[in-house]
């Protein structure tokens, strides 16, 4: 619990220097674009795809329970939602990136309903995204979920 408590304070502490969102239009076009795309992949079941939006080793954070490194967690997660024909979606509603462009954070929501085993949830994302060229890479993704109502 405490390391959980240490990377959301480093987040937020991260987004203390960071630029507003107003300033970065063009990033914020970028992340919008990226969010559409995230949501595109997973409503197509393309694992290929999903696992490209991560880094080699991204750090999945999940409440109450240690974080983990690597692309096991969110391809597993990816494959139940595949395997059970689940829906699951992101919306983002704040951004915040570095003075010099390089990374990001991406809050927002999600929704997954995996009707065919009863799953259904409802809860917030932080992502926090590098800069790998052309694009971004999810380098942290931390969640929050509870029961939907």
């Amino acid at each position: 619990m405490r390391l959980l408590s240490s990377l959301s304070a480093i987040a937020f502490a991260a987004l203390a220097t960071t630029s507003s969102f107003a300033e970065n239009s063009d990033i914020q076009q970028e992340l919008t674009a990226y969010n559409d795309r995230f949501n595109e992949i997973v409503a197509n079941y393309d694992l290929e795809a999903f696992l490209a939006l991560y880094n080699d080793a991204p750090l999945w954070v999940a409440p109450e329970k240690p974080p983990v490194a690597g692309l096991d967690v969110p391809a597993g997660t990816f494959r139940f939602i595949v395997e059970n024909e689940g829906v699951f979606s992101h919306s983002f509603d704040h951004f915040f990136v570095s003075d010099d462009g390089t990374q990001a954070v991406m809050i927002g929501d999600y929704d997954l309903n995996v009707e065919k085993v009863g799953v259904a949830a409802k809860g917030t994302y932080l992502f926090v995204l590098a800069r790998n060229g052309t694009q971004w890479d999810i380098v942290v993704d931390m969640y929050n979920q509870h029961s939907a109502e």
